[in-house]
């Protein structure tokens, strides 16, 4: 069915048809409501390729991700259409897979359909990738932040900080051998803004920062994190707490200390990242910072619908949700202003930023 049969049908125009299918509100109530009838009598659907090979708005956005075997990143992708169908947007899910070349591809436009904008989580992109970006749709980064790129948003929690309160919570509990988890080099990475905030923690408490308590994962899975925390292990370090960059290297490093028969919480703490779904119920439940998802998804499609291409960042909330699995243990002291025994399963640390 094409437009004209719905405006044959309807006893109107086919521009009224496109005014009604885009919503624009020149057209009289009665009238929508006829068009709407012919539209679902006839089951039209708009031919969205047309209108966006004219130029005209396609009210869709591309969500790119690493993968959707990471739970987060499964949820990310979840939420982000159900905010997007509020705003009358749909949501175009696709998978780099880590590949340098597809991100760069969605990133600079140079895909086979338009869309409105690109969000996207980048893992191999750099800011030489987009050297070349002359023009192409607004671009929203989530996580990492690019030097000298004037024209993209770069949406995220703040992740030194995040680490700080972390260090700060394990601080409190009596340690002070703490092995980071995941480490990355390089301040423009997740990760490596995750370890800045790591090692200046460290170095406030007055702990050494000892280069072999920095361990990389070959990936943030849990594979990745039993195999680098056992490696650890059996190399003789002895770690009080380990601060993992993710839930699933946590998951992955709480099977390699049941495997050296170390006690969680008791001999060694453990923290993650992400706030899975799962990190609550894993034995014992996982200490996590959580990123307020919802005002993440919130800005960032604020950020791509904005009419104006300047880039800026943008501060999310997070939460450092405390759990078993760092509490106080044998020999520890008693969190400050914290009470322990009475608390929930579930107790937080609150850090709300305005988004800005």
């Amino acid at each position: 069915m094409s437009i004209k049969d719905v405006a044959a049908l309807a006893g109107v125009s086919w521009k009224t048809v496109s005014n009604v299918v885009n919503d624009r509100p020149v057209v009289r109530p009665e009238t929508r409501a006829r068009v709407e009838r012919a539209i679902e009598e006839l089951g039209y659907v708009p031919n969205a390729v047309g209108r966006e090979l004219r130029g005209g708005s396609t009210k869709v956005l591309s969500l790119v991700v690493p993968e959707l075997a990471n739970p987060y990143f499964a949820r990310l992708a979840e939420q982000m259409q159900v905010q997007a169908r509020r705003r009358g947007l749909r949501v175009s899910v696709e998978v780099s897979l880590g590949d340098r070349e597809v991100e760069r591809a969605h990133a600079c436009g140079r895909t086979a359909r338009p869309v409105d904008a690109v969000i996207l989580s980048p893992s191999a992109l750099t800011a030489a990738d987009l050297a070349d970006r002359r023009s192409g749709p607004r671009l929203v980064l989530l996580g990492e932040s690019m030097a000298a790129l004037p024209d993209v948003v770069h949406v995220a929690i703040d992740n030194v900080a995040a680490a700080v309160d972390v260090v700060r919570h394990l601080v409190e509990q009596g340690c002070s051998r703490i092995l980071f988890l995941g480490a990355e080099q390089g301040a423009r990475s997740t990760g490596g803004e995750r370890v800045a905030g790591f090692r200046a923690a460290l170095r406030f408490a007055g702990l050494e920062d000892d280069p072999r308590l920095l361990v990389p994962a070959a990936r943030w899975d849990e594979a990745a994190g039993h195999d680098a925390l056992a490696e650890v292990l059996a190399a003789g370090l002895a770690p009080d707490a380990v601060l993992c960059a993710n839930d699933r290297l946590a998951v992955g490093a709480l099977a390699a200390l049941r495997e050296a028969q170390l006690s969680v919480p008791e001999q060694v703490a453990v923290t993650g990242w992400d706030d899975l779904p799962s990190s609550a119920w894993i034995d014992p439940p996982l200490t996590t910072v959580a990123p307020d998802l919802e005002a993440l998804i919130s800005a960032a499609l604020d950020a791509a619908l904005a009419p104006s291409a300047e880039g800026a960042e943008r501060v999310v909330p997070h939460r450092l949700l405390v759990r078993t699995s760092s509490r106080g243990g044998t020999g520890r002291s008693a969190p400050i202003g914290r009470n322990v025994g009475g608390e929930a399963p579930d107790s937080h640390v609150a850090l709300s930023p305005e988004i800005h």
